[in-house]
């Protein structure tokens, strides 16, 4: 019997969760809250696959797993012209214990 998954930490809520080229035909792809989470922290954030993963709060096999899957879902939905929807995903908002001990750009707490 596997283990259960544990949950990741999420800065904060994500307020924008649809979004829909102009021509939606072929519907969405979903990606879930963690995996937008893993995107943020390595492409926007730009912050190291072992950093990241502590801020989430998971190992970094995990993490890869997780931004890969991200990735290949954001791509898909780029170039086959699909909308994407985010929801669902096993994660918390850290709000008290938020792990950005550095001038976060999602969260904007300060060091």
């Amino acid at each position: 019997m596997p283990r259960s998954a544990k949950c990741r930490k999420v800065c904060a809520e994500f307020h924008h969760k649809v979004f829909t080229p102009e021509d939606n035909r072929l519907g969405y792809i979903i990606l879930s809250v963690d995996e937008l989470e893993a995107l943020r922290l390595c492409d926007l954030e730009n912050l190291e696959q072992e950093d990241a993963a502590k801020k989430m709060g998971i190992s970094r096999g995990t993490f890869q797993r997780i931004l890969y899957s991200g990735r290949h879902k954001t791509v898909e939905a780029l170039c086959d012209g699909k909308g994407i929807l985010v929801q669902g995903g096993n994660y918390e908002i850290a709000e008290k214990d938020c792990p950005c001990d550095f001038g976060c750009k999602r969260c904007k707490r300060q060091p």
